[in-house]
């Protein structure tokens, strides 16, 4: 596959992500987070496992471990994130997150010993200026949640590279693109229901209260969020991200709020600031000067 096609790809797929936040922000006012996680990923591996039961025959010892690594890192970096949204606003949150992008390049060095561009680390740089702008988050006052979220950011960016490590030697077989994401389900939802029943015993009431499954949104965000944004968007992401760099396809992935934004104008009626368009529009051209080292190396052939 061409590199620009599975960027394209991966567009997609960002596109798909961002779309979660407006509806799972909705779904949450029925159900508590850790069990929706266990539903969305118990949902996700029951469709995999219907459509695609032919794939599942025999799993190699190597599928196993890597999908299991790979489900375990996503989860952690979920329930992490989660947890620290209690003691942490949304805005900073997100920029903390999206600080991911400075972890990336270091670990593809530590991993792979793949040396990111100098054009590749201004991009993370100009990224990171539009995250700023898009979120407007307000740094004072740290506390355990943002410790949290930027534990979490390390499971984020350890998953993309290992993904990138896992699966860029390997031929692109879907039967075993589709092994790794049903284990990356399996494990998922084995968390979040674990972590549902430990809040439930707890007693902490913000992550375990009483369920409402009559909410009308409840089950349009678990159609979406199963469906398009871990099927769909994980087999594809899983399939794909090998053509690219981990650090391109963070910038990529640095868009989910730029399309969350979107999503939320046209499904909350929340409209963007000019602060935060300007953001958008880094957090877009990021993309482009990371690509600058390719278009010299294409201009010096």
């Amino acid at each position: 596959m061409l590199r620009w096609r599975a960027e394209l790809l991966l567009g997609g797929v960002t596109a798909l992500w961002g779309g979660t936040f407006a509806l799972v922000k909705l779904a949450l006012q029925a159900v508590p987070p850790f069990l929706f996680m266990g539903m969305r990923f118990t949902v996700a591996l029951g469709i995999l496992l219907l459509v695609w039961r032919s794939a599942f025959h025999r799993f190699r010892a190597e599928e196993l471990r890597y999908g299991s690594v790979l489900g375990l890192c996503f989860a952690a970096g979920f329930v992490l994130q989660t947890v620290g949204l209690l003691f942490t606003s949304a805005s900073k949150s997100a920029f903390i997150t999206g600080a991911t992008l400075l972890v990336i390049p270091v670990m593809q060095w530590a991993i792979q010993r793949r040396q990111p561009t100098l054009w590749q680390w201004a991009g993370v740089g100009l990224a990171l200026v539009g995250l700023w702008y898009l979120t407007a988050p307000s740094l004072e006052g740290w506390n355990v949640g943002d410790v949290l979220t930027m534990v979490s950011t390390l499971f984020w960016a350890l998953y993309v590279v290992l993904l990138d490590e896992f699966t860029r030697h390997s031929p692109p077989v879907l039967g075993r693109t589709l092994r790794l994401t049903a284990l990356q389900f399996a494990v998922s939802a084995a968390v979040g229901g674990a972590a549902h029943l430990l809040c439930t015993a707890m007693g902490v009431k913000a992550l375990a209260f009483a369920p409402d499954f009559g909410h009308p949104h409840l089950w349009v965000a678990l159609a979406y969020t199963a469906v398009l944004a871990s099927v769909v968007a994980t087999v594809v992401q899983t399939h794909v991200q090998r053509y690219t760099t981990p650090v391109k396809a963070a910038l990529i992935y640095a868009l989910e709020p730029v399309f969350a934004s979107v999503l939320a104008w046209a499904l909350l009626g929340e409209l963007l600031a000019q602060r935060e368009l300007l953001g958008a529009a880094l957090l877009l051209a990021s993309i482009g000067v990371a690509e600058f080292s390719r278009v010299q190396k294409g201009l010096g052939r």
